[in-house]
């Protein structure tokens, strides 16, 4: 019996070396973050290149895309990995799109708290956090402080008179969106349950809002020409806005901030399996966590990345692993299963 099991081993090592020699290019969707597509490229693309000899092909793109392109490929999709938004990959994985992920073959995942890892229903991971993202209120410091106005401190704040024509919002397309949409609905009685209150709030709202965003490079105009001096956005905007000269910090409300953290997947049936748990492995590791962190602004999920970051370029992140108890989950499950509807609200009552 022992030599029969020797025998399936090794027949799957070998299946798996054979598969990978086979794979010459590996195409993986990133998040939408600042330098992300940059970092991986930088990092992780030549350690595969001379371990595997695979060409890394990274496209950033957002998570609704991501599952309609997937799907579209049918049984033999062609992406070997999906970093989407957490909430969009529950769906995803629901969906039959994702396969287990095994830490055993990306030793560095184990280094990951419990919440950052969502499991299908037979316990198995299938949506690792990639990062840790609060969604909140960024403002601009300057133009602040050069009209008296006090920085904001409350959700509440966004109704404030001297605001008017200088706010801007996510729509609810973003998953930032939906989540700043339900935070509203919570703040006023309701929730994932009973959206109105959101609806309601965000109405309330409109005398103050100069745009609707779905993009972040669209807010990223409109806060360098000055029209925007503050909006609901994540964490990791405003120290990238900072970097490129613009005073921008961001606030976590003292209600709360919803938590909606960037993910990542196998994709079931793609191609480039050993590839691809390199891949996994390098992300995960210390040194690209702490990257991230210094160019991209987005905290880290994994403890043991922190101790890589000096106390100056703790301070500079918009949300850091001690705000992490301020943050808010909600059920995305029920919020998927009407989000389609709230968009649809979204356009026919909002924009």
């Amino acid at each position: 019996m022992a030599a029969i099991v020797g025998l399936g081993i090794s027949c799957l090592a070998v299946n798996q070396l054979q598969a990978q020699e086979a794979c010459t290019s590996m195409q993986v969707f990133l998040g939408i973050a600042p330098n992300h597509r940059e970092n991986v490229m930088e990092y992780i693309a030549p350690k595969l290149k001379e371990k595997y000899n695979v060409e890394l092909v990274a496209e950033a793109i957002g998570s609704a895309n991501m599952v309609e392109r997937i799907t579209a490929q049918g049984a033999n999709p062609r992406i070997s990995i999906a970093q989407w938004d957490v909430p969009i990959g529950l769906t995803a994985c629901e969906q039959g799109l994702c396969k287990p992920i095994d830490a055993n073959r990306a030793p560095n995942t184990k280094n990951l708290a419990d919440w950052a890892v969502t499991k299908d229903k037979d316990g198995n991971p299938n949506v690792l956090a990639t990062n840790v993202l609060g969604v909140g209120i960024i403002y601009d410091e300057e133009q602040f402080k050069k009209n008296n106005m006090a920085p904001p401190k409350s959700w509440t704040d966004l109704n404030r008179p001297d605001m008017k024509g200088r706010l801007a919002i996510t729509a609810p397309q973003s998953t930032m969106g939906t989540a700043a949409l339900v935070m509203l609905a919570k703040n006023n009685g309701g929730g994932e349950a009973n959206i109105d209150p959101g609806f309601d709030a965000t109405k309330k709202l409109l005398p103050n809002i100069h745009t609707v965003f779905t993009w972040t490079s669209e807010l990223s105009n409109l806060m360098q020409l000055g029209e925007v001096w503050a909006a609901v956005t994540s964490s990791n905007i405003a120290p990238a806005l900072r970097a490129q000269g613009i005073p921008m910090k961001f606030v976590i409300p003292q209600e709360g901030s919803p938590t909606v953290n960037g993910g990542l997947s196998l994709v079931k049936g793609a191609p480039c399996e050993e590839a691809a748990y390199e891949y996994i492995n390098l992300y995960y590791s210390d040194e690209f966590q702490a990257l991230r962190m210094r160019k991209g602004a987005t905290a880290s999920p994994s403890a043991s990345a922190w101790s890589k970051l000096t106390p100056e370029e703790q301070a500079g992140m918009g949300l850091t692993a001690n705000d992490f108890s301020k943050l808010v989950n909600f059920d995305w499950r029920a919020i998927n299963a009407a989000r389609p509807g709230w968009i649809e609200r979204w356009q026919r009552e909002v924009r």
